[in-house]
């Protein structure tokens, strides 16, 4: 089990510069430029496709903040300073790429509970009611992993025990992060 946490944290540590990075363009309003809604403004069915909450900015951020992360990674086992059973891939070789596909991911793995939920008219930042809130619940910390894990799979290839592990790893650190992040005043809900 710890290899596994170790394997996860690791593979997913550009995403804690992504949070730091989105909580403070929220918190301050930074690059306001691209605080504009990736469905930019369009419908399906008369509802917003996504909604105002995933931005351009957003997308931007995810991405810029992953490739980063994982060049550090690269950085890091070029120098022999993190154990290799640490390392999923090459990052030396993929680590731009990898972040790429990171970001890639984790934006592309929320759009579609955004679209579900702007289409049964549950607005953001509230939970659905009954049978469904648990199921939004549990969807909403784990679908950037499952975008993740949908992006990444060409060049991490990982075994089905550790992307099980990993979605019950990340609802335990997503609703951690999300506290301290309303903590912090961060976020308006503390999950």
């Amino acid at each position: 089990m710890p290899r596994i946490i170790g394997q996860l944290l690791f593979l997913g540590s550009p995403l804690l510069l992504v949070a730091i990075a989105n909580g403070l363009c929220i918190k301050y309003d930074w690059i306001k430029s691209l605080k504009k809604p990736l469905d930019l403004g369009l419908r399906f069915r008369g509802k917003r496709i996504f909604g105002d909450h995933k931005t351009w900015r957003g997308l931007v951020i995810n991405l810029a903040f992953c490739v980063l992360g994982a060049s550090i990674q690269g950085v890091l086992q070029g120098r022999g300073v993190i154990p290799s059973w640490v390392f999923l891939v090459d990052y030396q070789t993929n680590g731009p790429v990898l972040g790429l596909l990171l970001g890639m991911g984790m934006t592309a793995g929320e759009l579609p509970n955004s679209f579900l939920k702007r289409q049964m008219e549950i607005s953001p930042g509230r939970q659905a009611t009954g049978v469904l809130s648990v199921a939004f619940f549990l969807l909403d910390q784990i679908d950037l992993a499952l975008g993740i894990w949908i992006f990444i799979f060409p060049v991490v290839r990982p075994p089905l025990s550790l992307v099980l592990w990993s979605l019950v790893f990340t609802l335990v650190l997503h609703v951690a992060v999300s506290a301290a992040g309303y903590a912090l005043g961060m976020r308006k809900t503390p999950v």
